[in-house]
């Protein structure tokens, strides 16, 4: 299904994705012509890292990268892409969507909402939500 699939790292993807780091894939969205082939399929990793640098800004960047991400969301759905965000910590979803990274609880849910677990390749844990990030 195409859209952001977030899960841990280390869990079988369900074929082998191209692999891309964070900031690479902002400015693979961002760029006049994005170079994004049909049915992308690629693995996306570094969110955290980028996300425990902005350390008190962390909230600030996360509602940035969710307005980027909501704007490349009519280039992702055209092209059928498979984005699989890979994480280091541990995905909590309590009263929103976080991740404990280097003692840090990192709000992946101001980025991607609280989308629901569902049962992933393997019957591992992932975190489904579309392009448009209205979960």
């Amino acid at each position: 299904m195409p859209g952001y699939h977030l899960m841990e790292h280390g869990l079988a993807l369900p074929e082998e994705p191209d692999k891309i780091g964070f900031l690479d894939f902002l400015r693979e969205l961002s760029g006049e012509e994005p170079a994004i082939p049909r049915f992308w399929n690629v693995a996306v990793s570094g969110l955290e890292e980028v996300l425990f640098a902005a350390g008190g800004e962390a909230e600030k960047l996360a509602r940035e990268i969710h307005r980027r991400l909501r704007t490349a969301a009519p280039l992702l759905e055209k092209r059928l892409a498979n984005v699989h965000l890979l994480f280091r910590g541990r995905l909590q979803r309590g009263d929103s969507l976080w991740s404990e990274y280097r003692g840090t609880r990192l709000p992946i849910g101001l980025i991607f909402g609280s989308p629901l677990p569902q049962t992933g390749p393997g019957g591992h844990r992932v975190f489904l939500t579309s392009f448009n990030l209205t979960n």
